[in-house]
């Protein structure tokens, strides 16, 4: 009897060790569509939606909702609200994310979970390579590949050890892709894709600059601070990657947890994001890489209502002296993240640069059982 009594324990740890913690499966509604991530014994749920349906002014590209890790939620939403273009010359924008834009993806993967058995997907700047010519619309004169391999929704791609949902949108000039890389081990990865649609503008060097933004809600809304270098921050903030631009320099990570649980996420640059400082320009239009606010309802960057030439980035709307670590025991926090490129006429100006930040996790985010990542 003793022996069974044993056996049973241990069965139940084994399945208290493998089954997913905190909430039960996510639930989405209206324009949102369910990923579950494996399809069989999900470690990864959340809702997303196409450019087209995203929120902010003028679209936030491809944005995801009640993203959850083992049942532990993470993220509330992420996705990308604001987005520039600006020029050596007096030219400059503020770009919309609204409109879909097609990229070559296999009708296995077309806004569902699948596997890439023929050609993987490739947006325009995937295809860029030429440093001053344009691959026009897709398919980017991909070999073998023709109109109807393309189409203007989500590319979902199991990748076995990893999922990767990919999007790609226009705005008038501008492919832009973006992409999220969700891993087994909890780690997660956002990546943008600057590229050149047609080569107009391409005689003037320009820079490209996307803002993240980070709605995380790590085990509900509440409790969470975020810190840099793990020194919790008690007021919204602004923040460069490092004082000298670049990596073997004073570089800084950000991180985000809960008081209570202990789980949180460290966000670490990638090596791409140090090549476009703050200010190359000198038009003091964007002068910040990451920004910490307080949540506030339907905030979705420095201003409510974008217009074209809203060309610099007011992050001073966004940071301005509120409180964000309720004392010691937490609130409901948002990290900005910018990512930025430089186009350099004649060089390699049609050549699609890519940057994003990398997601750690800290903390037990497997079960009683488990020590942690940290």
């Amino acid at each position: 009897m003793k022996t069974l009594h044993v056996l049973a324990l241990l069965a139940l740890s084994s399945a208290l060790l493998h089954a997913p913690a905190g909430d039960a499966a996510v639930s989405c509604s209206g324009n949102e569509t369910l990923l579950s991530w494996p399809a069989n014994n999900p470690v990864w749920q959340m809702c997303w939606l196409r450019p087209s349906q995203s929120s902010g002014p003028r679209g936030s590209g491809l944005e995801l909702r009640n993203v959850q890790y083992n049942g532990f939620p993470v993220l509330k939403r992420a996705h990308a609200p604001m987005l520039f273009a600006e020029y050596t010359s007096s030219t400059c924008y503020r770009d919309w994310k609204d409109t879909n834009s097609n990229f070559v993806a296999e009708p296995a993967l077309r806004n569902q979970l699948g596997v890439s058995s023929v050609f993987a997907p490739t947006t325009s700047c995937d295809r860029s390579a030429h440093p001053t010519q344009a691959y026009g619309d897709c398919p980017f004169q991909l070999p073998g590949r023709t109109s109807g391999d393309c189409f203007n929704g989500v590319a979902i791609e199991d990748k076995g050890d990893h999922v990767v949902l990919t999007t790609q949108y226009s705005a008038d000039w501008y492919f832009y892709s973006s992409r999220f890389f969700f891993y087994a081990n909890g780690a997660f990865d956002a990546q943008f894709g600057f590229g050149n649609r047609n080569g107009t503008g391409n005689g003037t060097t320009h820079w490209h600059h996307n803002y993240w933004r980070f709605d995380f809600d790590i085990d509900g809304a509440d409790n969470n601070v975020l810190s840099i270098n793990d020194a919790v921050q008690s007021t919204e903030f602004t923040s460069l990657r490092s004082q000298t631009g670049g990596p073997g320099g004073s570089e800084r990570t950000w991180e985000v947890r809960n008081t209570t649980t202990g789980r949180g996420y460290r966000l670490t640059p990638s090596r791409s994001d140090y090549e476009t400082p703050t200010n190359q320009s000198g038009r003091n239009f964007h002068l910040v890489d990451v920004i910490g606010t307080a949540y506030v309802a339907n905030e979705y960057g420095d201003n409510a209502n974008y217009s074209l030439g809203d060309c610099g980035m007011a992050h001073g709307n966004l940071a301005n002296g509120g409180d964000i670590d309720g004392n010691g025991s937490g609130s409901d926090v948002v990290l900005y993240y910018r990512s930025g490129v430089r186009d350099l006429t004649g060089v390699n100006s049609m050549i699609c640069k890519s940057a994003g930040p990398m997601f750690t996790p800290l903390g037990n985010w497997n079960s009683m059982f488990a020590n942690g990542f940290e």
